[in-house]
């Protein structure tokens, strides 16, 4: 069970040529990333030795939806926002790749915080390669309860000082970005923070419960 011809398309999915046992089907799936990739070929080996047909396993990736704030997209004020989970180096560069795919320039959005379910210790920070995306940052805005601590790593990741802003609230911060700026926005959260601006967004009308 192969995956082959891999094309990345930003946020919006991958695609790729599924091979089972030699017989080769093209694959689109809505989940960014080749991570995503890695995940659906692990489903794809599993359902095979289960004995399901290929058909019915394109058809099943192909309709997967992103789970609730790992690659998902939602309207709100007029704005389409995508959040993406990111929890340590190896899932944050994942991100970043996927988003260095993106035509520019990005306004983006970082929540940063250090509960028991994020980890106390942020110094992953410095591990993740956020170089990679400083190139394409109109404006960055930092927040949670590690803010500045971000707001240090996107200044020596490249990014311009005066593209960067500080907002320690998240809801405030979504509030400025929302209202100062048009397009595209990518939000960049850690766990706790990801559950915390989804309630927002839930209580905004822009997307439904986390867990239903």
């Amino acid at each position: 069970v192969v995956a082959r011809d891999i094309t990345l398309d930003g946020i919006r999915g991958a695609r790729f040529s599924l091979e089972i046992e030699g017989a080769a089907r093209p694959v689109s799936i809505p989940l960014p990333g080749l991570y995503n990739v890695y995940n659906a070929l692990g489903a794809a080996a599993l359902t095979h030795a289960l004995g399901i047909g290929a058909a019915a396993i394109v058809a099943g990736l192909e309709r997967v939806q992103p789970a609730f704030g790992r690659a998902e997209t939602v309207s709100v004020a007029g704005r389409e926002l995508s959040i993406m989970l990111v929890k340590n180096p190896a899932g944050a560069n994942e991100v970043l790749r996927t988003l260095a795919l993106e035509p520019g320039p990005h306004d983006v959005l970082l929540i940063l915080n250090d509960q028991i379910a994020d980890g106390r210790d942020v110094s992953w920070i410095w591990d993740a390669d956020y170089e990679l995306l400083a190139p394409a940052i109109d404006r960055v805005t930092c927040c949670g309860s590690r803010a500045a601590e971000m707001a240090l790593r996107m200044k020596y990741a490249g990014v311009p000082e005066d593209r960067i802003v500080v907002v320690p609230d998240p809801g405030s911060a979504l509030d400025g970005v929302l209202t100062s700026r048009s397009g595209a926005l990518f939000v960049l959260p850690t766990y706790t923070a990801m559950l915390s601006l989804r309630a927002d967004l839930v209580t905004r009308g822009a997307a439904q419960e986390s867990f239903r």
